[in-house]
């Protein structure tokens, strides 16, 4: 894939991909706010659902990478998405040079959503302390 391709598809998943992490955490604060206290078993479902949405995003960069011939079998395609996403980048597994750039941006979404997620559930926590 060319630069500008990786770029543009890049950027679009990002966007996909952020938009929809926001839409899940906006539902989940208005399904807090209308809950009086903070209880254990709505704290593990926050978690839960947070934790969902991830793994999805992870799982949808896999797919795209093995799409475009990043690499050829999707548990590793999954297993580099996921050290990406989170920002360990193990560098055990790469993607080919066509494709380096895309999964780059693929770290820019998870430094973003893990961003929004911690922002939440502190504005959440906090909240149900008063």
């Amino acid at each position: 894939m060319t630069l500008s391709g990786q770029i543009l598809a890049g950027l679009s998943v990002f966007l996909v991909a952020c938009l929809l992490h926001l839409l899940v955490l906006l539902r989940l604060s208005r399904v807090v706010a209308a809950t009086p206290t903070m209880r254990l078993a709505l704290a593990a479902r926050l978690f839960l659902v947070i934790a969902g949405s991830h793994t999805l995003q992870v799982a949808l960069w896999a797919i795209l990478i093995v799409t475009f011939d990043g690499l050829p079998r999707f548990g590793d395609a999954l297993y580099f998405s996921l050290v990406t996403y989170t920002t360990l980048g193990y560098g055990d597994v790469t993607l080919p040079e066509g494709l380096r750039i895309f999964g780059a941006i693929s770290a820019m979404a998870g430094i973003l959503t893990f961003g929004m997620s911690t922002a939440l559930l502190v504005s959440l926590f906090a909240r149900a302390r008063h």
